[in-house]
């Protein structure tokens, strides 16, 4: 045996090409089995199995938390898309253009629209208006805005694709607030710098335009105190109110108002002493603007020679508004000479002003219309004889111009005796908040 062994041991040793291919078919054979090894394993979970019901073997020999993860990711693939998205409604918008937009059901909309009771509240837009609308796989589910300060329209679908309606009351909150400031540079300003809004300014000046040209008279280190209201919504702050209670010191005189609910609802400032501010006449038609050109001779530069200028030249933006100057009716309104775009209004007491180069009227202005002191009449431009935007004031008694800056009028009536008992109680409270809110001031500013 040994011999042998030796004798085929020898025998391979001489011949070298046979054993190599013995080694080569070996080889092949093991890397043949491995490919055919993997192949299997790659097949084997697309194989069907005897129960289509039942779970891989991997699966349920898995650990129930790894199990219950699969499970959660398979749910969140297969769940439906929802989404919500707030649209800000531009000019010309329209509900039939927004749903388009988003490619959500017209049809959706009409069964909205047929709901009772909501039209109005659903199709009024404004530009800057806030929708919202949520849909699920884009199939609308809701929408939602806000028809005023304090409701909301909100639109739902059930699951059985029916829409119900309802308004949401959202009840308003109001802070009464004291305020004190020293004019620097200009009324914005120093309200701004008070956390006080454009508008606060603009109803100051609204409360005492009968006695204080803002535009002319406002003077550095003039003094202002104000009790204002601020609306709150749903704990956050949505906006400035109405002023309740002021007092501005200009140049030395020091004028106080105080706000009183008539019966009719109408709202005055009157004085302490229960006198109405509101006169006749406004000092000026324009507010913040600035005189231009007085009444009296002047050099006019267009014509270039000396002219009697028979108003008030009140210097202003292109498209600023033009109140009317106290109550009258409308006498002519069109294109008149060198004053351009004209209005006349016609006056208790033989009384007339005129508004000249605007730039258009407002709407709806025609000879006949009645307008109450303060309603808008037109817009500064510069039409006819101008070298630049303004408007062109006339002040006529009896045909006779007068200077508008020298009239005096009387003040509107009083507090009727009926209303005076709750006129001063109501006062009393204001005036003490106001006193409260300087005394503040002072104290803050000694610190």
């Amino acid at each position: 045996m040994p011999h042998a062994i030796e004798q085929a041991s020898t025998s391979a040793s001489c011949t070298p090409p046979a054993r190599h291919r013995a080694w080569g078919q070996l080889a092949l054979g093991i890397v043949t089995g491995a490919v055919l090894a993997s192949l299997a394993w790659l097949t084997l979970p697309a194989a069907p199995t005897p129960d289509a019901t039942a779970a891989p073997a991997s699966l349920a020999s898995a650990p129930a938390s790894a199990t219950e993860q699969l499970g959660g990711a398979a749910t969140a693939a297969l769940k439906p898309l929802a989404s919500a998205v707030d649209v800000v409604v531009r000019r010309n918008d329209t509900l039939d253009s927004i749903f388009r937009r988003l490619q959500l059901s017209l049809e959706d909309l009409a069964t909205i629209r047929s709901l009772p009771g909501i039209r109005q509240s659903l199709d009024f837009l404004k530009p800057g208006d806030v929708l919202r609308l949520s849909s699920l796989n884009g199939e609308l589910t809701g929408f939602e805005r806000r028809v005023s300060d304090t409701a909301t329209l909100n639109v739902t679908r059930a699951p059985d694709g029916e829409f119900a309606a309802k308004l949401i009351e959202n009840p308003l909150e109001v802070r009464i607030v004291p305020l004190h400031g020293r004019i620097s540079s200009s009324l914005f300003k120093t309200l701004n710098d008070q956390g006080a809004s454009d508008q606060v300014a603009l109803q100051l000046a609204e409360v005492f335009r009968y006695d204080i040209d803002f535009a002319q008279e406002l003077q550095p280190g003039d003094t202002f105190t104000i009790v204002l209201e601020r609306v709150w919504r749903d704990g956050a702050y949505l906006r400035d109110g109405d002023i309740l209670a002021a007092e501005f010191v200009n140049n030395g005189h020091t004028y106080r108002a105080l706000r009183y609910t008539l019966p009719d609802g109408h709202r005055e400032y009157y004085t302490p002493d229960g006198k109405s501010l509101r006169k006749a006449f406004l000092l000026a038609p324009v507010q913040f603007s600035r005189i231009s050109s007085g009444f009296g001779l002047r050099w006019h530069p267009i014509l270039n020679h000396m002219r009697a200028h028979k108003g008030i030249d009140y210097a202003a933006p292109v498209g600023t508004p033009i109140r009317a100057a106290g109550d009258g009716r409308v006498t002519f309104r069109g294109v008149q000479g060198g004053y351009g775009n004209v209005v006349m209004l016609a006056h208790s007491g033989g009384v007339e002003t005129v508004y000249g180069h605007m730039s258009h009227f407002a709407p709806a202005m025609f000879v006949g219309k009645r307008v109450k002191q303060g309603d808008l009449i037109g817009y500064v431009g510069m039409t006819g004889l101008a070298t630049g935007p303004h408007l062109h004031y006339e002040y006529r008694v009896g045909g006779v111009h007068r200077n508008p800056a020298s009239i005096k009028t009387l003040p509107a009536l009083p507090i009727t005796p009926a209303l005076r008992a709750d006129f001063d109680a109501k006062a009393r409270v204001l005036l003490a908040s106001l006193d409260a809110a300087a005394q503040h001031a002072q104290v803050a500013s000694a610190r």
